[in-house]
């Protein structure tokens, strides 16, 4: 179990039905606390949950083991979890979110997936991603380079969505208040992005989800996996408790391009 000394840090605000949010790789809660604040406090009591080694949450010292890494960052996650939760995951955080709900059924109501996918890696049987060799690059790069390819990442988030060099000037204003990741939890994390794989449990998956997606994402193709989540689903599309919305002329970052239209979905869904 989690120690005090490693748990992770969290930041509570507003009021209302739990919600839990997950942010992505190389982020922190600096990234989207205003827009929790302003658009969802209102309506839930906000849980915001920096992942290991990013923001003031500590890095877990363990083997790099793809599975050991996996079982405990979702142990790390579910310690900090109120009993009963929706849960929103970005990017990464999405892949957590949904190992999170398929593991804990009981204590996920709802699951929300931003800007994510059940896998991030291309492999024989998946185009849909990152390419491996890519994937290889980008780790070694951010061990010889962190902050320039930290930099090169974070610009990329946003490209794609309107406005986005005013976007990306403002995120930058932001990070500077920021506390860079340790190398450690950027490692780890890469080798979740790397290896987690979650398209086969699609279905297993019991709790009402939304994917919220944006139309331009460069990471995530938004119309191939609203086809995929909706194939995968065990009940008629009439009947089925998944939704897909796909956000126009937005990226991976849609919470600051495009804040009411990112936030609007979720409002709506979970007071659904």
């Amino acid at each position: 179990m989690q120690t005090e000394k490693n748990m992770l840090n969290t930041e509570t605000f507003g009021q209302g039905p739990n919600l839990c949010l997950l942010h992505g790789w190389a982020a922190q809660n600096a990234h989207w606390r205003e827009w929790a604040e302003h658009y969802l406090a209102p309506h839930f009591t906000v849980t915001l949950i920096e992942l290991p080694g990013f923001g003031k949450s500590e890095p877990l010292t363990l083997s790099s083991a793809p599975k050991a890494l996996e079982a405990a960052w979702i142990e790390a996650i579910q310690a900090v979890l109120p009993e009963k939760t929706h849960l929103l995951g970005w990017s990464l955080g999405g892949l957590l979110a949904q190992k999170m709900a398929l593991q804990h059924p009981q204590q996920i109501d709802k699951l929300i997936c931003l800007a994510s996918t059940p896998r991030f890696t291309q492999n024989d049987q998946w185009q849909h991603g990152i390419s491996p060799k890519l994937m290889a690059d980008f780790m070694s790069a951010i061990t010889q380079e962190t902050l320039k390819t930290l930099n090169t990442f974070w610009k990329l988030q946003l490209q794609g969505s309107e406005n986005a060099r005013q976007h990306i000037k403002q995120l930058f204003t932001l990070l500077k208040t920021c506390k860079l990741p340790t190398l450690t939890g950027l490692k780890q994390g890469l080798i979740l992005l790397k290896e987690m794989d979650l398209r086969k449990d699609l279905s297993n998956i019991s709790q009402p989800t939304l994917w919220l997606l944006g139309e331009n994402d460069p990471l995530i193709p938004a119309n191939f996996i609203q086809e995929m989540v909706l194939k995968n689903s065990t009940i008629p599309p009439e009947q089925s408790n998944t939704r897909v919305v796909i956000l126009p002329k937005a990226g991976h970052m849609p919470f600051r391009s495009h804040p009411e239209a990112t936030a609007n979905p979720i409002i709506e869904f979970l007071q659904s």
